[in-house]
């Protein structure tokens, strides 16, 4: 095996042992990354401070950053050249976490402008390739992280998520993401110019390329590794591929039927359920005028104003999730609010779903991934695109396929696993969304390991591509 087929957890204990050394990993990753970075075009700076020792749990693990979080001193993009500038003077709190724990921060990961898109390109870096087929997307907006993750560019990505940024690039690349419970990490070191965060949805993660990785992402992350472990027992699986509004790609339902018969084989207890009082509809509608209402907080006024009058077109083509979002540049106060109370009802009916020990699979788009598509306009990093993408045959708004599913989810604030399920006709990865029980990361992660080591799943052909430095 190549040091960079290891899994993060398996270099930590290399590392731990002294049978690798903290030089000797982050200088194999740097030279993969020289070799291989130009043809999938993941990463996009690298932090040039010389290789030390350091300390901690995580021993000197090297891991990238998505280019939106912020590093004290490197830039930080978010790939517009009107940030391409910008250093940030402190390092996001989460990322604290995992440098006093001993990770070792080596590169930045691209993004769409903004982390304004579903595609990862832009006009300072360029365009991500999926590593699997270097013609199809990676998603977004945290395409490269994934892209870097499946390729063995990276061991760790630390990515953020408002309304599917983790989850979709992880389906369409083949690994793991996190999203954790709505709050549940700080989220300061994620907005341009250092502005204050959001105050709802957008939330930081890691990806990674297998759940026991998540799972030391997390402990480090979260401030959990001195806390106890709480039992283990194996949820009831409820999954479904209904999304009320959207049809979904025959070979994504393909994947979750042939997934179900190997749990049941594998003893799981597994049934097609979803909540009888969540409306997906009314779910991204409120997700629509909460992010609508406070990402426009972020706008003058005028702007704005015109950001609803160039949106028109865009908002009749897709319903489900521009048209959601211009009503909350409205700015309305009494329908922000009134969407604030649609959250808190939604996500008490996922949590009277998954009840005591329960967990609910369900699609993270309704498309596979797709060729490299250009916007049909493109305003400073606002784009549209519109022409379709076709499910089954039949054409479907870009913006709907790709957020049917992720922005209900999004809404309710419920912590997300994304883990493979297969391959589709194109030998392309399709992965789930698996939702659980707010603040109980560890016990999903479990869960999502114990489903997927019962899959018959690949690697990603870029990760077999091996090193002159075996191990």
């Amino acid at each position: 095996m190549s040091l960079h087929q290891n899994t993060a957890t398996q270099i930590v204990a290399e590392l731990k042992s002294g049978r690798l050394s903290q030089s000797q990993v982050s200088q194999n990753l740097r030279d993969r990354i020289q070799r291989l970075n130009p043809e999938i075009n993941a990463i996009v700076a690298m932090e040039n401070k010389p290789d030390s020792d350091i300390a901690g749990a995580l021993a000197g693990l090297p891991i990238t950053l998505k280019d939106q979080v912020h590093y004290a001193g490197m830039a930080c993009t978010f790939g517009s050249e009107q940030h391409k500038d910008f250093r940030p003077a402190h390092t996001a709190p989460v990322v604290e976490r995992l440098l006093n724990a001993g990770a070792n921060v080596i590169g930045k990961t691209n993004l769409p402008p903004l982390a304004m898109d579903f595609q990862c390109s832009n006009p300072l870096f360029g365009t991500t390739n999926n590593p699997w087929n270097l013609e199809y997307t990676t998603g977004g907006s945290s395409g490269g992280g994934a892209a870097a993750v499946a390729a063995g560019l990276s061991f760790l990505d630390v990515g953020a998520d408002l309304s599917g940024s983790l989850r979709i690039p992880a389906s369409f690349c083949g690994v793991f993401s996190l999203l954790p419970t709505e709050n549940a990490l700080p989220s300061e070191g994620m907005m341009a110019n250092e502005a204050k965060p959001l105050n709802h949805f957008a939330r930081m993660g890691p990806i990674a390329r297998t759940a026991e990785d998540l799972d030391l992402a997390w402990t480090h992350m979260s401030n959990a590794s001195g806390e106890p472990e709480e039992k283990f027992i194996m949820p009831e699986i409820y999954w479904s591929v209904d999304g009320a509004g959207t049809g979904v790609c025959e070979s994504i339902i393909r994947c979750f039927n042939e997934a179900e018969k190997t749990w049941v084989k594998s003893g799981h207890k597994v049934s097609q359920r979803q909540p009888d009082n969540f409306n997906f509809g009314r779910a991204r509608r409120a997700f629509g005028e909460i992010m609508g209402f406070e990402t426009g907080e972020l706008m003058p006024g005028p702007v704005r104003f015109l950001a609803r009058l160039f949106g028109r077109a865009s908002a009749r083509r897709s319903p489900e999730f521009i048209a959601n979002v211009m009503l909350g540049y409205r700015h309305n106060q009494k329908q922000y609010d009134a969407a604030l109370v649609e959250k808190r009802v939604l996500s008490a009916a996922v949590d009277a779903f998954l009840g005591d020990n329960s967990v609910w699979a369900l699609p993270v788009t309704a498309t596979n991934a797709f060729k490299h598509m250009a916007p049909t306009s493109d305003r400073n990093g606002v784009r549209d695109y519109a022409n379709p993408l076709y499910i089954n045959g039949q054409p479907e708004n870009y913006f709907d396929a790709m957020t049917s599913f992720v922005t209900p989810i999004s809404l309710t604030g419920h912590p997300v696993v994304t883990l493979p399920l297969g391959l589709d006709e194109n030998g392309l990865p399709v992965g789930a969304q698996l939702v659980g029980k707010k603040n109980r990361e560890k016990h999903l992660i479990q869960t999502a390991r114990l489903l997927h080591s019962a899959l018959k799943t690949v690697d990603c052909p870029m990760l077999l591509r091996g090193d002159l430095d075996a191990k």
